[in-house]
């Protein structure tokens, strides 16, 4: 080991902007225990964006949307781009640099009004920012929605310069004169990319372009979970490098490892064939196939995250994640498809030791207040020998993690975890009805579940609640119990609901198809890389529009990842530090209609879209609302009006009467006098409808200055 290899990891877009991911982090701090020197990490998810509203990147913006054309697209994708181009809106730099500092500021980031307006300011700019490539394929501001072509799989797309050039439009500015310049001039010999999430994969391959034109020569290595996502799903062998061409290599499953003989072998000078996770491009040879190794969890190094741009995120405090422990120990879900074992659902169960986690935490927490366990499932035993030390340590700092709604939690464990510093945690309760739960082979009991939460609530730790409906052979009724379950409950659960059921081609359900009264089992038609399976199945088919009516209102949550209201990301933690259990109040009380709100100015959290005609108007409406499949046909005389956050409503005309009154603030004792004519009552049930909705926003309360101009 020489030491001598330089190395530059990057974290592409598109993902979260509030934290650093781990990933790289903890491959570069085994790397360095090794007698590595550092690498270089670039999180150019968060330099893209902030590199998106400098001047010379805005005007290059302003220029692109006054010529962006749809012309050259066909089918359901041109109608898609057209209709989503429909009421965007148009990039503001001052305001999204506003709502950038409201969500690093400690005090305003944790006042919800101000909160929603700045999630809002910058889901409207990246909005305004992805219409240059395919208009609307930006979601909650940093989740891809691609045209249908790239999101089921195809290799075509995958491998086509003009679709991927398109998508990565929005950062071109940023990768022509920030990242590959200063790759070029870097002098490294290794570059990786690590893509976590399927909404990376387009960007890590244009950034793989661009680099391998830039520096012919450097090493170039792709890694992480929708790397090996796409080794374990091509339906071909030969689909895996058609999609990663530029890659000389692949890491397939845990990195730590094969990361650190990729460099020894090219310091050495060598190809690095050793290592069982690391697959070469076939233009190296054929490879002898090893069974992929996994990490000794007692050799890892506590990660290092100082190298992390951390001034530039989208947070008033640190959060960082922390992996103790890899697999799950249950491992018996029917539903679950994760990691790569081919045994069972779910990679092998290992933990390193309790003494270990304390000696890490110590020394993140020096660092970072807020350290999530970024992990399958901790096992409960464990938790408690943890918390006990961290106690007895008087340790502070604050930690969530995902755990299974054991009976082993009493109300005296619960609260030993509330002073260790447990905050919330997340569950996969799945569902409330217990065949569908023994058909899951979850191990659980409705009752006993219900029982877990009061403990966890009565110590003021917030429970997330995750779950779905549509599990095969799964009656109405059934699902009619799950949400049933967590309707009688609201007090003992903070975010969260239900979901779908996806069918995954590693889970035990696609495994045994008969034993679960599934027919026709087969991919998304178009797919190459098999992420989901399609399957018949009348039972679950003839109640699915009923029972998605049902569960629209459950999730108390106003955001999609990765803002607050989704389960286990930062801001939510935040909030649940600040609020307690009481969080889900917090985030309904501005949707309430308040007594000072007669003297509050409101304003109009969107615009109407008035251009367009029936077609595309039916479409944006579709595409852009929460329901993905709509609402069937828009009546007529309806207007669309498009909130902030890019969803959509369909207003009838004396609703938009009632909204044009607050295209200027407005405050309610002066909107009443100005329908004079209307009722009262009815009146007031507009003006509850459009808070609840935030169809209008809270704009200045009373006896607070006005703006400066």
């Amino acid at each position: 080991m020489s030491g001598t290899v330089k190395a530059a990891l990057i974290y592409p877009p598109l993902t979260d902007p509030t934290s650093g991911y781990h990933s790289l982090n903890y491959l570069d701090s085994y790397a360095r225990a090794q007698g590595h020197r550092p690498a270089e990490i670039i999180d150019a998810n968060i330099e893209a964006f902030h590199h998106s509203h400098t001047p010379a990147a805005y005007e290059w913006l302003r220029r692109e949307l006054s010529r962006v054309s749809t012309d050259d697209l066909r089918g359901p994708d041109a109608l898609m781009a057209r209709a989503n181009r429909l009421g965007l809106p148009d990039p503001d730099p001052e305001r999204l640099r506003r709502s950038i500092g409201v969500l690093r500021d400690p005090a305003l980031f944790y006042d919800y009004r101000h909160y929603q307006d700045a999630v809002e300011g910058v889901i409207s700019w990246m909005d305004a920012l992805g219409a240059v490539g395919f208009p609307g394929q930006f979601r909650a501001g940093f989740r891809l929605h691609p045209p249908p072509m790239v999101s089921i799989g195809s290799v075509a797309a995958l491998t086509d310069e003009a679709v991927l050039g398109r998508l990565n439009r929005p950062f071109q500015p940023y990768y022509e004169d920030v990242l590959i310049p200063r790759l070029a001039a870097g002098g490294h010999q290794v570059i990786g990319i690590s893509a976590t999430y399927q909404w990376q994969l387009p960007f890590a391959l244009w950034i793989a372009r661009l680099v391998r034109r830039a520096c012919p020569d450097v090493f170039l290595v792709a890694g992480g979970t929708e790397i090996s996502d796409v080794w374990k799903c091509a339906s071909r062998p030969e689909y895996v490098f058609q999609v990663l061409a530029d890659f000389d290599a692949i890491v397939v499953g845990e990195g730590e490892s094969a990361y650190t003989e990729i460099l020894d072998a090219v310091a050495a000078g060598a190809l690095p064939a050793g290592h069982p996770n690391v697959r070469l491009h076939p233009r190296y040879g054929r490879q002898r196939q090893l069974p992929l190794r996994y990490e000794r969890l007692g050799q890892l190094p506590v990660p290092d995250f100082s190298g992390l741009p951390w001034d530039l995120y989208l947070s008033p405090e640190r959060f960082v994640y922390y992996s103790p422990t890899r697999g799950c120990y249950w491992n018996k879900c029917t539903f679950c498809d994760y990691g790569l074992n081919t045994d069972g659902p779910t990679s092998p169960w290992r933990q390193d030791t309790v003494d270990r986690m304390v000696a890490d935490v110590t020394e993140l927490s020096r660092f970072a207040k807020f350290i999530y366990f970024s992990v399958d499932v901790l096992a409960p035993a464990t938790i408690l020998r943890f918390a006990e030390q961290v106690v007895d340590r008087g340790l502070d700092f604050r930690w969530g993690a995902e755990i299974r709604l054991e009976k082993y939690w009493s109300d005296e464990r619960c609260e030993l975890l509330r002073r260790s510093g447990c905050v919330a945690v997340s569950v996969g309760f799945e569902s409330g009805n217990q065949r569908i739960l023994d058909l899951i082979d979850k191990g659980t009991r409705p009752e006993q579940v219900r029982r877990t939460m009061t403990a966890m609530t009565k110590a003021n730790i917030g429970v997330q609640m995750m779950g779905f409906t549509g599990f095969p052979t799964e009656t109405r009724e059934e699902a009619l119990d799950s949400i049933t379950f967590l309707r009688d409950n609201p007090d003992l659960w903070t975010l969260g609901g239900l979901g779908d059921f996806m069918l995954t081609p590693g889970a035990i359900v696609a495994k045994d198809p008969q034993r679960f009264g599934i027919t026709n089992v087969r991919p998304v038609e178009g797919s190459d890389i098999v992420r989901m399976l399609r399957y018949d199945e009348p039972v679950t088919e003839a109640a699915r529009d009923e029972v998605a009516r049902a569960k629209a209102d459950l999730n108390p949550g106003h955001f999609h990842r990765p803002w607050l209201g989704s389960t286990d990301t930062p801001h939510t933690f935040f909030y649940h530090d600040r609020y307690g259990t009481a969080v889900r109040g917090v985030l309904a009380a501005d949707r309430v209609r308040l007594d000072s709100d007669d003297r509050t100015e409101f304003l109009a959290n969107g615009s109407f879209v008035d251009d367009g005609d029936a077609q595309l108007r039916e479409a944006y409406r579709r595409i852009r609302s929460d329901d993905p499949d709509g609402a069937g046909e828009l009546p007529a005389g309806r207007h669309l009006f498009r909130r902030a956050d890019g969803q959509v409503f369909a207003l009838n005309r004396s609703s938009r009467l009632f909204l044009d009154l607050f295209a200027e603030p407005l405050t309610l004792a002066d909107a009443q006098r100005r329908v004079w004519v209307v009722e009262p009552a009815v009146a007031e049930r507009v003006w509850r409808t459009f808070i609840g909705q935030r169809l209008i926003r809270r704009h200045r309360a009373p006896d607070q200055p006005a703006p400066a101009s």
